[in-house]
């Protein structure tokens, strides 16, 4: 599934799931989800809110805004932020991939 980039503006940062991905790999019952980072660091344990099923479909993390450090993403311009593959293992577990490591990557138009 495609996940953007994703901060509130006050230093929070995560990753937002973009379309219908959030019903189709994500479980109500979980309370964390184990997300693998592409640059080798340890596994991120990431809440999964009561908003997260409701108008913010985000998983914050303060792991999530070192790896946007890390690799040299921080700060993003206005309404481009990076975007990802987020590939679900199994069982709350998932792995974030790069789309494409560009600078400054566009945002997808999903209405074609």
């Amino acid at each position: 599934m495609i996940v953007s980039a994703w901060h509130d503006g006050h230093g929070t940062y995560g990753l937002r799931i973009v379309g219908a991905g959030r019903g189709l790999w994500f479980r109500p019952e979980w309370r964390w989800v184990t997300i693998h980072l592409p640059d080798g660091e340890q596994p991120a344990c990431v809440p999964v809110s009561e908003g997260f099923w409701q108008a913010s479909p985000e998983l914050r993390s303060p792991r999530i805004r070192a790896f946007f450090e890390r690799n040299g993403l921080l700060p993003w311009e206005r309404n481009r932020p990076p975007h990802f593959e987020l590939e679900p293992v199994g069982g709350g577990v998932f792995r974030l991939r790069w789309i494409e490591r560009l600078e400054a990557q566009p945002t997808f138009c999903f209405d074609r």
